[in-house]
């Protein structure tokens, strides 16, 4: 699949996933903008109008904006936790897909052709009402929804999150505040979040994750997140 003359806005905070989405991309011809955080990508967004998003879970709530802007853009939503709710209980915004990572090059291009399908459905019946009613009733409708998809994971990812924590915690022996930390990362939060949540120090932050990684034998955040979907219930079916 290229991305000829395609320009891309990609929204991840981990860099090893992100330099691989925008090296693959690029290959295939497309430009890549990549954004660390909602307010850059917003600003991104807003300077070079992309035809493609990929975003991580952290930027969902610019689904919004990216589906009902005068030209909607084609959007993938990017999960760093397996299974996890938030992405799934937003699928009535219209997102053609949501993968989980780490992400292949065939799941990639099937979303991004779904993504683009869903987008064009959108271009047709803004240009068909030309306009401006419909896109104001669209945005109403969508951000409802995100409303409401965010309310309902955040109460089904915290307990689920929390239950698999505890058990990972007696089984490896983890401590409460390690057992805290990496719950943050299996939710998708930053170093800096997880520091903010627990009201600790960023090192202090580091410190417990590493800790915890190494009791469980791991080396980085890529390798939980990899040892949560092996252990994950889709993964084993």
């Amino acid at each position: 699949m290229d991305f000829d003359d395609r320009t891309v806005l990609l929204v991840e905070d981990d860099r090893s996933t992100a330099t691989w989405l925008r090296a693959t991309l690029e290959s295939r011809g497309a430009t890549v903008l990549w954004a660390r955080s909602v307010e850059q990508a917003r600003a991104e967004a807003a300077r070079h109008r992309p035809q493609l998003a990929l975003l991580d879970v952290s930027g969902l709530e610019l689904v919004v904006e990216l589906r009902t802007s005068d030209e909607p853009c084609a959007v993938v939503v990017m999960s760093g936790s397996p299974g996890s709710a938030l992405p799934r209980a937003a699928s009535g915004l219209g997102v053609a897909e949501f993968l989980d990572k780490p992400i292949g090059l065939e799941q990639l291009e099937r979303a991004v052709r779904l993504a683009d399908e869903r987008a064009a459905v959108l271009r047709r019946i803004l240009a068909a009402h030309e306009g401006e009613v419909v896109q104001a009733e669209i945005v109403a409708s969508v951000e409802r929804r995100l409303a409401k998809a965010m309310d309902e994971a955040s109460a089904q990812t915290s307990t689920s999150s929390s239950l698999r924590m505890g058990l990972l915690a007696s089984e490896f022996g983890l401590s409460a505040r390690q057992a805290q930390a990496i719950a943050g990362v299996a939710e998708g939060l930053t170093d800096a979040d997880i520091a903010s949540a627990l009201k600790v120090s960023y090192s202090r932050t580091r410190q417990l994750l590493s800790g915890a990684f190494s009791k469980l034998g791991l080396r980085s955040r890529n390798e939980f997140i990899r040892f949560l979907w092996e252990r994950s219930p889709v993964a084993s079916s």
